[in-house]
This record gives C-alpha cells, structure tokens and sequence, in this order.
C-alpha cells in the first residue's frame, strides 16, 4: 500500500529520501493523481508543497524527474481538456505547467533530459498559450488556477534552458500575442508573466528589430479589429489588455537598460492608443 502524502510530509527529509529509494515510482504516481484535484488543501496545501519540497531538497532522482516529464507532457495532464472554459480541468493543467517548470530549471545545470524531451516540453508549452481558453486567476472556494500565468513560467523557463535556439522565437512572440485576444483582461499580474517571456528573449540575444517588427503587428492587429469591427467587446479587452502589457514592458526595459530602440518604440504606442 503507498505511502499517503500527508504522511510522506510528516517525514524528516533522510525518511523521505528512504522511501523514495524504496518504491519512487508509486509514490509519484499517487502524486499525479492529486495534482489537479479540486481541493486547495489537497492539490496546494500538500500535494504541491510535497513535490516543491522534494525538488528543492534533492530528493527526486534524474530517472524520477524523466520519469514525471513522460507522464506529463501526455494529454491526460498539461493538456487535459485544453480548450474548456471555468472548469476543474485547469488545476491538472496549470499545476502540469509548474511541475514541468520546476524540473526544466532544474534540468538547466544538470541537463539530464534529452534534446527530444526538451523540444517537446518547448513544444508544447509554445501552444499552450495559444490553446488555453481558462484565464481565471484565484478560484474563490478552489485556490489558484492561474494557468495562463503558469504557462507563460514555463516558457521562460525553456528560454532560459542551455537548449534553446533563438531561431524558436517567432512562434513564442506569436503565442504571446494570442495572450492579447483572449476576450479577457488579466487581473493577477500576468502581463508580467508576458513580460517576462520578452525580457527572457533579449537575454538570449534576440535582435531588437524583430521585437519592434512584433510589437508593430500586435498594434496593427488593434487597428485592423477597430476597423473592421469597431469598438466591440474583444476590441475594448484587447486593446486594455496589450496596453497594459506595454507599460510593463516600458518600465521593466527601462529599469534594466536593456533595447533603447525598443523602448522608444513602445514609449510611441503608449502615448498614441493612451
């Protein structure tokens, strides 16, 4: 019979470490069973805190961290009923989402995952943005959901990885601007979660003409629905939500010196669309 999570937290970390060598695998599989269960104080409270704590401590073997990667990168996790709205499902989703980061930074100085594993954790977390209809935050009675946010983590972890190659970033910025036009305006900080991505791409040498030619499409993008369209619903969320995007760009960029081109750029579709 497993080992209950709670009782696994009640262990000293040399108990645990015990355990784990014994029988890892059903012990992480009782885990993948919870991580997206509807109750906080199951699905946060102790699953999570459970897997934080493994991961921080060292406990978790590169054979169990491949072996997490394998089971959720399949559909029944990152992607479960991607596409539903205000449902359960996002918990198994996002919470897929912040595993997957966790062992990617990990992976970062041990690179114990293979390049196939690699691009397909990228891959996926790529699309993610894209395909993710849930933009809740908190869950009043549930806790975070916060998929989006935890997607966007994912990614720049991926960027952040000794693996990737800049020649990956235009599907990233493309993805990122679906963000913009989810017929919602973000409430928990996630425009930083965005900004984030863009920052992490500059790090790695992205050349500043193709974020200036990104952000002139995103802004085209605006226009164009205004046009079309007028000032429908989608047009009055997008344009808040990409204008909130592009202050925290403004201050983030300026405050790290980083792209002055860009950062006149973005200082120039403030003032216009404010």
């Amino acid at each position: 019979m497993p080992y209950q999570i709670s009782e696994i937290l009640a262990m000293s970390s040399i108990e645990r470490k015990q355990v784990l060598q014994e029988d890892s695998k059903s012990i992480l599989e009782n885990m993948l069973l919870h991580i997206g269960h509807p109750d906080e104080s199951i699905r946060d409270h102790q699953n999570l805190r459970l897997f934080l704590e493994l991961m921080q401590s060292d406990s978790l073997s590169v054979v169990d961290q491949q072996f997490l990667v394998s089971q959720l990168t399949q559909p029944s996790y990152f992607y479960f009923q991607i596409g539903a709205r205000n449902q359960d499902s996002i918990f198994q989703r996002s919470l897929s989402a912040m595993w997957l980061t966790a062992i990617i930074r990990n992976d970062a100085s041990q690179l114990f995952l293979t390049s196939e594993q690699y691009e397909e954790i990228f891959d996926l977390a790529v699309h993610y943005l894209e395909k993710e209809k849930d933009t809740r935050g908190y869950v009043p009675g549930k806790g975070w959901a916060y998929g989006i946010a935890n997607g966007a983590d994912l990614l720049v972890a991926c960027i952040q990885h000794p693996k990737f190659k800049l020649k990956l970033s235009a599907p990233i910025l493309q993805s990122l601007r679906d963000c913009f036009w989810k017929d919602s305006v973000f409430v928990d900080d996630e425009e930083d979660k965005f900004v984030a991505i863009v920052v992490a791409l500059i790090r790695k040498g992205i050349d500043e003409k193709l974020l200036i030619e990104w952000l002139e499409q995103v802004f085209d993008s605006l226009e164009y629905s205004r046009e079309c369209n007028g000032y429908s619903p989608l047009f009055l969320k997008a344009r808040t939500q990409t204008l909130h995007f592009v202050k925290s760009l403004y201050f983030a960029l300026k405050f790290k010196k980083l792209t002055p081109e860009l950062q006149g750029i973005v200082l120039h579709f403030i003032s216009k669309w404010m």
